[in-house]
């Protein structure tokens, strides 16, 4: 039976933080490193999706990587690849992925 003060509380889901740093003027280097350490400092107790055309910041601040490729404009994008960053960063599996994070095109 609910207490007389009100209806039965239900537990909250758990906070999530979208951050998003796409195209645009680069922030200036101390901003990055603030933002950055904010994120450090999330980690663990609050899920961060990082959304990115900066591969040094994806392999520095990431656990897990998710490449998505749109090939044709107005179609949507495609998951090429996901998992841990440095295997991502060091050894992926696609060619298109490699392709991306060494600057071939992108």
């Amino acid at each position: 039976r609910p207490p007389a003060s009100g209806p039965p509380r239900v537990p909250a889901p758990p906070p999530a933080s979208l951050w998003r740093a796409g195209p645009g003027p680069a922030p200036d280097p101390p901003g990055v490193q603030k933002v950055e350490a904010l994120m450090a400092g999330l980690k663990g107790s609050v899920p961060i999706v990082l959304v990115t055309h900066t591969m040094q910041q994806a392999a520095r601040v990431s656990d897990e990587t998710a490449f998505f490729l749109q090939e044709e404009q107005g179609e949507p994008a495609e998951l090429i690849e996901f998992g841990r960053t440095a295997e991502i960063f060091t050894s992926p599996h696609d060619r298109r992925t490699e392709d991306y994070i060494t600057g071939r095109f992108g």
